[in-house]
Parts: C-alpha cells; structure tokens; sequence
C-alpha cells in the first residue's frame, strides 16, 4: 500500500514540480522555497562538456560544476536566461540533452524545535545507558558540529563543509543530531562522518546535500542520518536513489509541518526509511507529517541532551530519526542489510501504536531496540 500511495503522491508532487512551485520563500504561492529561482541543477553521467556547450549556446550561464564520482554523476549549476522560467528551463536542458536530470536548487530544513523536559527516550526504546558499539560505519547530513561539542566525548567526529557561500557554519541542530548519535551513550567504536550542508539559516539546496552525500560514500558510509525535509525533486531522487542501491542505508525525518501536509522528502522516497516522533506516552507529536511514508516512531518529543556547558531540551522529528540511525548500526543482524530488510525487522520488533496494524501516523509502531 505504501508504494501505491507513493506513486500517487509521487505523479502530484512531479506536476508540482513542473508547474509554478519554484518560488524563493516569501515570494508567493507556493510552500516550497528554493535556493536561488534563477538557478537550475543539472545532473549527467557523461563528460559534462557537451551538456555545457549545449547549454552555454542557448543563453544558459555556467556557475558551477561538482564531480560527484560516487554517484556516477557530475553536478552543473546554471543560471537561467531571462525570461524562462524554472519549469521551462527543465524542459528545455531535458529535451536538448537526453539522459540528464534537470530540477530546482529546492530548500531542504533542518526539522527541530526547541523546548521542554525529562530524560525518557533511551529507556523507552531499551536502549542501555551505556550505549553500543557502532557495527558498520555511520554518518549524518546537517548542520555543523563544534569541534569541542561535550556531547561527543566519546567519540570522534570526521567534518566537512559544502555549504553554499564561503562560511559554512556550525549549528545547535546539527550538535543535538550528533549528541543523539555519537555522544555519551550513544554509538562508540567508530567515527561520527558529518556534511555539514548549512551555511546560513536552517535550510540547504540541493547542490551542498549532493555533494555531501558524495562524500559520505567515498568514505564508505553505510548509514545516513537526514533530520531535514523539503519537497520532491529529481535530482534528490536519482542521486539518493543510487546511493541507496549501492548500498547505503538512509534514515530521514518525515518532517514537522503537520499532519495535513503533503509528504516530505527525502522521507517519502521509498528507498529511504521515514522516522516519526512521539512523547513519552506515545502520543505523536503534534506537527509531524503522517503518510504511508511513515516507517516507523521514535521518542522525539522534550529530549534532554547536553549543547556547549548546559543541558538542552529539542523536539521535532529530526530528534527522533537518530534512533532510528543509532538502532540500525549497533545491531549485528541490521547493520549491513538492505533497506526492505531493514524495513521488515524495525516492523517486527515495533511496538504497535494507534489502530492496530501500520498505520499512516505510527508507521510500524514505535522502534523497540533488541540489544546491542
């Protein structure tokens, strides 16, 4: 069911995203911002000249171009002519060249919110208190980490920027997503890989998250943690989808803005396993996305976590999938299966929450971590 529903949502969100939807936030009247609406993302797995040439000779401007070698793929930024739009432009690149993928420079959030209390999640999953060794290699896409954050003591943590603009930055998101994942009592053993993909705000373009997830594979990592959402987009689909069949496990928040919005990706691809919150009671949280995208919950709500020389208290779907994260690289006979297995073991050993059975708000029901 999941994947009939999928396809629908799928062919709504593609005529979207072929119709006026490619806006800057604030710009009118359509909810998914992009980075630059004079941009347009290109990717191809042939030598880019041609393409380039091709594009150059219909007024396109050449800004950048990234080798994405683990992804077979290379990355080229366009400016667009004046007077075409973003849609047109796609069409346009699409028909010239065959065999290229061309979308928008769309906005991916950080799916965090501040504020609450008391130390319940680890407990509620059976997760022990001294944490497990890491059994496979693991990152994450976010924001940056400080070299210093005191939630990761116990472990080291390998950093690279892609951030758009010249001052990729650290943020608290990005230090709670790593505490969640590698700091005290958490994963061991292994090091923390991290791609930082922010550079201003609480949102990245595609360009960064591709180049990040390039680079997360070339150093071989099995399971990535994306606490971000945003819309459908084609360039996020061929490159996630095959760095999923090469391997990789992705794990992404179904997103925070509400139970009646439309699916959010990367969560809603079905080669990505999508995480949802709940409290302590097993109540969902309030803002998260529901859909037959929605794998599995996890606590999300009120988590206690150290941030610089105090505890902090997070809430979002972004807190959650790090369970998630965590759960699939500390166990043996999870850790370096495909995703459909993967799938199939979090639904088995779920605790069953709302209506019995899957369900569009619970997923699978909340994780329930068998041991390290």
């Amino acid at each position: 069911m999941k994947y009939l529903v999928f396809a629908f949502l799928s062919l709504f969100m593609a005529a979207c995203e072929a119709g006026d939807a490619f806006r800057t936030a604030g710009s009118g009247n359509l909810p998914f911002p992009v980075a630059d609406e004079r941009e347009l993302i290109v990717l191809t797995a042939d030598a880019p000249e041609g393409l380039i040439s091709t594009a150059q000779a219909r007024k396109y401007i050449l800004r950048a171009q990234h080798a994405l070698p683990r992804l077979d793929d290379t990355l080229v930024v366009f400016g667009i002519p004046t007077g075409t739009t973003i849609p047109e432009a796609i069409s346009e690149i699409e028909d010239a060249v065959p065999g290229v993928t061309a979308g928008a420079n769309h906005l991916y959030f950080l799916q965090g919110n501040a504020e609450a209390e008391l130390d319940y999640a680890g407990a509620m999953i059976g997760w022990p208190k001294e944490g497990c060794v890491a059994r496979t290699s693991f990152g994450m896409i976010d924001g940056g980490v400080t070299e210093d954050n005191p939630a990761l003591v116990s472990g080291q943590i390998i950093q690279k920027a892609f951030g758009d603009g010249s001052n990729p930055r650290a943020t608290k998101h990005g230090g709670r997503v790593a505490a969640l994942l590698a700091g005290k009592g958490r994963l061991r053993g292994a090091p923390l890989y991290s791609a930082n993909v922010i550079a201003r705000g609480d949102a990245a373009g595609v360009v960064p998250i591709l180049r990040g997830l390039d680079w997360l594979a070339s150093n071989g990592v099995r399971v990535v943690n994306i606490s971000m959402a945003g819309p459908r987009n084609k360039l996020m689909n061929r490159a996630l989808s095959r760095a999923a069949s090469n391997g990789m496990v992705l794990v992404a928040a179904v997103g925070n803005d509400g139970p009646n919005a439309p699916p959010r990706y990367p969560a809603a691809f079905p080669f990505v396993l999508g995480v949802t919150a709940v409290d302590r009671d097993g109540d969902v949280f309030r803002r998260a996305g529901r859909g037959a995208h929605v794998d599995v919950a996890a606590p999300g709500v009120d988590i206690r976590l150290p941030d610089a020389d105090r505890l902090q208290i997070a809430s979002g779907t972004s807190m959650a999938a790090p369970f998630v994260t965590a759960a699939i690289v500390a166990d043996r006979s999870m850790a370096r299966r495909p995703v459909e297995v993967i799938r199939k073991s979090l639904a088995t050993t779920a605790t069953d929450l709302g209506p019995a059975g899957r369900d569009t708000v619970f997923g699978a029901g909340l994780l329930r971590f068998p041991g390290c």
